[in-house]
């Protein structure tokens, strides 16, 4: 009976183990994938003409806000 009692004890041990594991895998990626998307992350605004949101960099500045930089607007088209 105590043979079963120790292995019993083992294998919840093993199994504690690789849980454990596999917690501190799964926070490490989470933490590695918000770290790129807060890299990645960038202002949006939206176009006064068409309302369209596009990232800041794509856009021009005009007076009151931002318009579509690259090509005509959406609802210009």
């Amino acid at each position: 009976m105590s043979k079963i009692i120790v292995w019993l004890i083992l294998i919840f041990v093993v199994l504690l183990a690789l849980r454990l594991i596999g917690l501190r895998n799964a926070r490490a990626r989470r933490n590695a994938r918000d770290a790129a998307a807060k890299a990645v992350a960038e202002p949006m605004v939206r176009c006064l003409r068409c309302g369209v949101y596009l990232p800041r960099a794509e856009a021009e500045q005009s007076a009151g806000g931002y318009v579509c930089a690259a090509g005509p607007c959406v609802a210009h088209g």
